[in-house]
Protein backbone atom coordinates (compact mmCIF):
# COMPACT_ATOMS: atom_id res chain seq x y z
CA UNK A 1 0.00 0.00 0.00
CA UNK A 2 1.38 3.27 -1.09
CA UNK A 3 0.58 6.10 1.88
CA UNK A 4 0.36 9.79 0.47
CA UNK A 5 2.51 12.08 3.38
CA UNK A 6 -1.47 13.44 4.20
CA UNK A 7 -2.61 9.53 4.88
CA UNK A 8 1.19 8.96 6.96
CA UNK A 9 0.08 11.92 8.87
CA UNK A 10 -3.14 10.95 10.16
CA UNK A 11 -2.12 7.70 11.26
CA UNK A 12 0.71 9.13 13.06
CA UNK A 13 -1.82 11.08 14.61
CA UNK A 14 -3.94 8.65 15.76
CA UNK A 15 -0.65 6.14 16.41
CA UNK A 16 1.56 8.61 18.11
CA UNK A 17 3.59 5.75 19.06
CA UNK A 18 4.97 2.97 16.56
CA UNK A 19 2.46 -0.04 17.99
CA UNK A 20 4.65 -2.52 19.44
CA UNK A 21 3.54 -5.36 17.41
CA UNK A 22 2.59 -6.28 13.84
CA UNK A 23 1.59 -9.52 12.24
CA UNK A 24 4.31 -12.20 12.98
CA UNK A 25 3.27 -13.92 9.49
CA UNK A 26 3.89 -10.73 7.20
CA UNK A 27 4.97 -8.15 9.75
CA UNK A 28 2.52 -5.75 8.46
CA UNK A 29 -0.75 -3.98 10.65
CA UNK A 30 -3.96 -5.29 9.20
CA UNK A 31 -7.47 -5.65 10.75
CA UNK A 32 -8.66 -8.95 8.70
CA UNK A 33 -6.91 -12.35 8.82
CA UNK A 34 -3.30 -11.87 7.15
CA UNK A 35 -3.43 -12.15 3.54
CA UNK A 36 0.02 -13.62 3.13
CA UNK A 37 -1.73 -16.85 4.70
CA UNK A 38 -3.16 -19.24 2.78
CA UNK A 39 -4.22 -21.88 4.61
CA UNK A 40 -3.83 -22.73 8.16
CA UNK A 41 -4.69 -25.77 10.70
CA UNK A 42 -5.22 -24.84 14.77
CA UNK A 43 -5.82 -27.83 17.47
CA UNK A 44 -7.14 -26.97 20.43
CA UNK A 45 -9.93 -24.00 20.92
CA UNK A 46 -9.79 -22.51 17.22
CA UNK A 47 -8.00 -19.72 15.42
CA UNK A 48 -6.14 -17.41 17.75
CA UNK A 49 -7.00 -19.70 20.95
CA UNK A 50 -5.70 -23.10 19.63
CA UNK A 51 -2.58 -24.04 19.03
CA UNK A 52 -1.22 -23.41 15.30
CA UNK A 53 -0.15 -26.85 14.07
CA UNK A 54 0.27 -26.01 10.56
CA UNK A 55 0.88 -22.81 7.58
CA UNK A 56 0.94 -22.21 3.95
CA UNK A 57 1.79 -18.96 2.45
CA UNK A 58 0.83 -17.66 -0.60
CA UNK A 59 3.70 -17.36 -3.08
CA UNK A 60 5.35 -13.73 -2.80
CA UNK A 61 3.26 -11.41 -5.04
CA UNK A 62 0.27 -13.49 -5.07
CA UNK A 63 -1.40 -12.16 -2.54
CA UNK A 64 -3.30 -9.30 -1.95
CA UNK A 65 -1.78 -7.23 0.82
CA UNK A 66 -3.62 -3.59 0.12
CA UNK A 67 -5.01 -2.85 3.16
CA UNK A 68 -1.63 -4.11 4.74
CA UNK A 69 -0.35 -1.23 6.69
CA UNK A 70 3.50 -2.21 7.30
CA UNK A 71 5.39 0.15 9.46
CA UNK A 72 8.21 1.02 7.19
CA UNK A 73 5.95 2.83 5.28
CA UNK A 74 4.50 4.84 8.37
CA UNK A 75 7.47 5.22 10.56
CA UNK A 76 11.44 6.02 9.16
CA UNK A 77 13.78 4.09 11.68
CA UNK A 78 14.10 8.13 12.77
CA UNK A 79 10.98 8.23 14.18
CA UNK A 80 12.15 5.23 16.82
CA UNK A 81 15.08 7.33 18.15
Amino acid sequence: MRLTEDEKTALRAVFPDRPDSACTDCGGYHLRACPRIKLQRWIGEGAGTGNRVEVEYWPSGQYDDDETIYPEDVWSEADNE
